[in-house]
């Protein structure tokens, strides 16, 4: 009896370890933290304080972002205009600041561009039903098209120094845009596991003709999706001049494949119904840590498209699995 006991106690544990080493959420905390134990003793000047500040401090501008992509892709639905928002609406904000108009003001008018763009996806999208993806692509195309006009290919810099604390500044040792973004992924996650917002999301995700017999008005909600995506979009950009100090017509340019890689290795089904906000966190998380360590590798930009590629190829294999 005490031998089969320790043969049922074997099993057991074993199936607990493989209960632990299937869940996505485990696996990705334990890349995370493979990477960081690598990079801190392969890579000079990783592991210091400044160094994880600034991780956070990249990642915050991707991440605002990576939220409402987040509602998106569990309600079935697909945005890659966002880093054509965040450049037309960096831009917008950065002319203002330069001719003179006040911050608040300034600000103000990225956003509200910003979620005007995201506006007119989501009513084509929701009322004329066109496929997000279309709609989308041609939007990625069309704002970077006015990012060109508007810049005339050269930089727009020389900002009121004030306007330079909300990219760099911090508050208690911890960046303002980092900060913020916590705030912004604990109200996510209350919105999307403990309100109606959220089960309406996942109803749409799951069946979009069988939530609308219910009563959910899912035109509706595509559009507050997707001018949610065009203001969260526009408050990146508010970030990103700022710690850059300039916009460029090239603002934003492939942040779409960031923010779609992360939501993807957090566990983000891109045919709707699922997925966990945390998960995104993660995923944004392992891209920024292999990013930063790349780059003070001295790695090209293209070779860490390259490892981005086969990060995301295997996130959704593993999520067919």
């Amino acid at each position: 009896m005490v031998a089969s006991n320790n043969i049922l106690d074997v099993k057991s544990n074993k199936y607990v370890l493989f209960t632990i080493f299937k869940n996505r959420y485990t696996l990705l905390i334990l890349l995370n933290v493979v990477m960081l134990v690598y990079f801190s003793f392969n890579v000079p000047y990783f592991a210091t304080t400044g160094n994880f500040l600034n991780i956070l401090r990249q990642i915050s501008e991707i991440g605002f972002i990576s939220i409402a992509l987040t509602l998106l892709l569990i309600s079935g639905n697909m945005d890659l205009s966002v880093g054509s928002i965040v450049g037309v609406s960096g831009i917008v904000t950065a002319m203002c600041l330069t001719h003179g108009v006040p911050i608040f003001l300034a600000i103000l008018a990225g956003l509200v561009v910003g979620t005007l763009a995201g506006f007119i996806n989501g009513l084509l999208i929701g009322k004329l039903g066109i496929q997000a993806i279309v709609v989308t692509i041609g939007s990625l195309v069309m704002f970077r098209g006015v990012c060109y006009i508007l810049t005339g290919g050269r930089s727009i810099s020389g900002f009121p120094k004030p306007f330079y604390s909300l990219g760099s500044g911090s508050f208690l040792g911890i960046p303002i845009s980092v900060i913020v973004l916590i705030i912004c992924f604990v109200v996510g996650h209350i919105l999307l596991e403990k309100t109606f917002v959220g089960r309406y999301l996942f109803a749409i995700g799951n069946n979009s003709k069988t939530a609308h017999y219910t009563g959910i008005n899912t035109s509706r909600v595509k559009i507050y999706l997707f001018a949610l995506s065009g203001f969260v979009s526009a408050m990146a950009s508010v970030f990103l001049i700022s710690r850059l100090s300039s916009a460029q017509s090239i603002l934003g340019s492939g942040y779409e494949l960031d923010i779609i890689t992360a939501a993807l290795i957090g566990g983000i089904s891109v045919y709707g119904g699922s997925g966990k906000l945390y998960g995104t966190f993660l995923g944004l998380l392992s891209i920024g840590i292999l990013r930063n360590g790349l780059n003070l590798m001295g790695m090209s930009v293209i070779y860490q498209a390259i490892v981005l590629g086969v990060l995301l190829l295997v996130a959704v294999i593993r999520r067919g699995e």
